[in-house]
């Protein structure tokens, strides 16, 4: 038996593999020789959306022997949409409190600022005094009468809406006489 009858055998294996698995394959594009008697077959992947994918059957044969599956797997090619890197967890979480960190000292920045501003206009205001001469007559010409009339104001409220009769003072359902 020669080799490129070996491969041949595994390649039809491989692609036996893919359809028993009932996946979307395509053509074969390449074998890797993994070395110990392992080759990887590459076969182009027909799902829809993953475009430039292929997968990969693992093959191990030891001389004599028939093929056996090691693993089968879609790995992506150059040009394939893949998520980011993932990003450790303690890694976030450092720049998360490094962040809080900064708002917090951005806040105090700000309440400083603020309790500064504070005390100068309060210094300003205690500074400053104004008289006001005022008549009186002309203070109170601005506030309506507050005579009879608006005491009683029971006309301006309207009718009180109707209560449901479903249901009594207590809460209760009312009893349906029979």
């Amino acid at each position: 038996m020669t080799k490129t009858a070996k491969v041949k055998d595994q390649t039809d294996f491989a692609r036996e593999v893919l359809a028993t698995e009932k996946l979307p394959f395509g053509a074969f594009m390449s074998s890797v020789d993994e070395g110990d008697d392992t080759f990887s077959y590459h076969f182009k992947c027909e799902l829809k959306g993953y475009l430039d994918w292929h997968w990969s059957v693992t093959l191990h044969q030891p001389a004599g022997l028939t093929p056996t599956l090691s693993e089968f797997v879609l790995l992506p090619g150059e040009t394939s949409l893949v998520a980011p890197d993932w990003i450790p967890w303690s890694e976030r979480l450092a720049d998360y409190k490094a962040l809080q960190a900064e708002l917090e000292a951005q806040a105090l920045l700000d309440a400083e600022e603020v309790e500064e501003t504070d005390g100068e206009e309060d210094a300003a205001d205690d500074l400053v005094i104004v008289d006001v001469d005022v008549d009186e007559d002309e203070l109170l010409s601005a506030v309506p009468d507050q005579g009879e009339d608006a005491e009683d104001d029971t006309e301006d409220a309207g009718e009180r809406p109707p209560r449901p009769r479903s249901r009594n003072r207590r809460g209760n359902r009312n009893k349906k006489a029979e």
